[in-house]
């Protein structure tokens, strides 16, 4: 690693609590990561089991990985390096028993949506863009826990898109 200027300095002698790193490319995140994560189990003799690195891809994980283990001539195993996906699917699987086959994948959905619309002649211009827009108002409603009732849809009128989520939810269940 080229000399570090003095914020990476601070971010790879980071001590209590979380860190997150973000930087544009090029700039040295990969770097930091790894040279504060052989810090913690250095210097202040953090069990590697105990650390958790995670990034959005997986190129990017299991370049941190290597990178990490050729700083310290493989020592530090037992650190979990993954993806937001990979690393919460593995919570899943350990705290609930989940599988793949719980995890309904983009192409399922996708092929209700499209057929759902298609079945109850919902009127669009143009279908992936009909597909994504209730993919994103379905993930809204879901994630924020809103009542259905109370949430006004944009990609299609009010009842036809409380139907819709009522169906998607019963074929997922």
């Amino acid at each position: 690693m080229p000399k570090a200027d003095q914020e990476q300095m601070l971010a790879i002698r980071h001590e209590k609590g979380p860190m997150m790193v973000l930087a544009g490319p090029g700039s040295g995140k990969t770097s930091v990561i790894t040279q504060h994560t052989r810090y913690l189990i250095e210097n202040l003799q953090v069990a590697p089991s105990n650390i958790l690195v995670i990034t959005f891809t997986k190129a990017a994980a299991l370049e941190m990985k290597e990178r990490f283990y050729s700083l310290t001539n493989g020592a530090g195993q037992g650190i979990t390096f993954g993806t937001f996906h990979a690393v919460f699917f593995n919570i899943l699987k350990h705290a609930y028993g989940y599988t793949g086959a719980n995890i309904v994948r983009d192409d399922v959905k996708y092929t209700f949506l499209r057929d759902y619309i298609h079945r109850h002649e919902i009127s669009f211009d143009d279908e992936q863009e009909m597909i994504s827009g209730l993919l994103a108002e379905i993930s809204t409603v879901k994630n924020e826990e809103i009542q259905i009732d109370n949430y006004y849809a944009t990609s299609c009128p009010q009842q036809e898109f409380r139907d819709l989520f009522q169906a998607y939810r019963k074929y997922l269940y």
